[in-house]
């Protein structure tokens, strides 16, 4: 197995082995449902296998890797129906966060989100498609973080590790910086705007849209 950049040489290596392999998930160099081969992956990445197994069960608590009883750890490989299941959880609880954010258009909160889009836009511009997934997950939470709820701020751990995976299917599935861009614009002008029923429409058409070209690429 070998994974493409060489040998990892960052101090902070199980992050640096971590930021590897979620490049790998997003590039197609790891595929849902394979299975992860410890010995050639620590040689490839040139780390020692504990290293390489704390950085496995960190990708394991966000949701992107799967650890199965005597079959070892494999990409996840998320169904239709969990992908929809994740779907319409998100579009009631962002839809809250959202309509919460609007009350307040000019206020530190949406200065917030504003900057969590700046920082994903900058990403798209940088071609780097790891930062650009990184800080498109950042937004999403920043909007959630940012709603004024503690009740969301609790969800977002059990939550947030499964829109992780979703995400993670659509950006390897569906590469369309440009169009990334422009729907995360829209969201957030939707939010300043203020209209509490374009508001739900926008993240509804947002969320929706983006699993449903996923499952028609993955069919």
């Amino acid at each position: 197995m070998t994974l493409s950049g060489g040998v990892v040489v960052s101090s902070t290596r199980r992050e640096e082995v971590s930021a590897r392999i979620r490049r790998a998930l997003l590039t197609g160099e790891l595929r849902p449902g394979q299975r992860i081969k410890e010995v050639p992956l620590a040689e490839a990445l040139g780390v020692s296998r504990p290293t390489l197994r704390e950085s496995l069960q960190q990708l394991v608590h966000e949701g992107a890797l799967v650890q199965v009883p005597y079959k070892g750890i494999h990409v996840a490989q998320p169904t239709a129906e969990e992908l929809r299941d994740v779907a319409e959880v998100r579009m009631t609880l962002e839809t809250m966060a959202a309509l919460r954010l609007a009350r307040d258009p000019h206020g530190p909160a949406m200065d917030g989100v504003r900057e969590a889009l700046a920082s994903h836009l900058a990403a798209i511009e940088s071609g780097d498609d790891l930062q650009a997934h990184v800080t498109h997950i950042a937004l999403h939470r920043a909007i959630w973080d940012l709603a004024d709820s503690p009740t969301l701020r609790k969800i977002w751990p059990l939550v947030g590790s499964q829109i992780h995976v979703a995400l993670s299917v659509d950006q390897a599935v569906r590469h369309d910086p440009e169009r990334d861009a422009a729907l995360h614009r829209r969201l957030v002008r939707v939010i300043e705007e203020g209209d509490e029923a374009t508001i739900a429409a926008e993240v509804e058409e947002h969320i929706r849209r983006s699993v449903d070209e996923v499952l028609r690429r993955l069919a």
